[in-house]
């Protein structure tokens, strides 16, 4: 890949700075079953979800993106044996 003007790589670093920051999220949330008790973690659901539901967090699509996002990656600290798919990868 060639050299990107500085306005393009701002856009890629954005960009591997959210997938960084969603590989966190995955971990803590895959792993707050082993740390959290079962009441522990809906509250932690219940006040991220509460959370998005704020001005703090701008933009409708950001919101209903992010909700999806969660719901997605908490399935790994539902199931002590999610292996999660990559089958709509074609």
């Amino acid at each position: 890949m060639g050299s990107l003007r500085a306005e393009a790589q701002a856009v890629v670093d954005e960009c591997k700075a959210f997938v960084r920051a969603m590989a966190r999220v995955e971990t803590a949330l895959g792993t707050m079953g082993k740390t959290l008790d079962a009441e522990e973690s809906s509250e932690v659901m219940r006040a991220v979800l509460t959370w998005l539901g704020t001005d703090e967090v701008q933009g409708g699509f950001t919101k209903e993106v992010a909700r999806e996002l969660i719901g997605q990656l908490s399935a790994a600290g539902a199931y002590a044996d999610y292996q999660g798919t990559t089958d709509y990868i074609q």
